[in-house]
């Protein structure tokens, strides 16, 4: 059978908890490059590039029909 844990938190000790656990946290949140792929709609050749985080995403150009 399962055992009890203990008597229930309120949601009080469990805001508590979670803002110490978050307090506690030490590493740190980092973005990464997003890779975007596209499609051309003359010739369907499949596009990929990469887009650093804050960046605007480049205009399309297809490397097959230069569309």
């Amino acid at each position: 059978m399962a055992q009890r844990r203990g008597p229930p938190l309120s949601k009080a000790e469990l805001r508590a908890q979670a803002d110490a656990a978050i307090a506690a946290a030490t590493k740190p949140v980092t973005k990464l490059p997003t890779k975007l792929s596209r499609q051309c709609g003359k010739c369907g050749e499949i596009t990929a590039v990469m887009v650093e985080p804050g960046e605007a995403a480049p205009p399309f150009q297809c490397k097959r029909c230069d569309r």
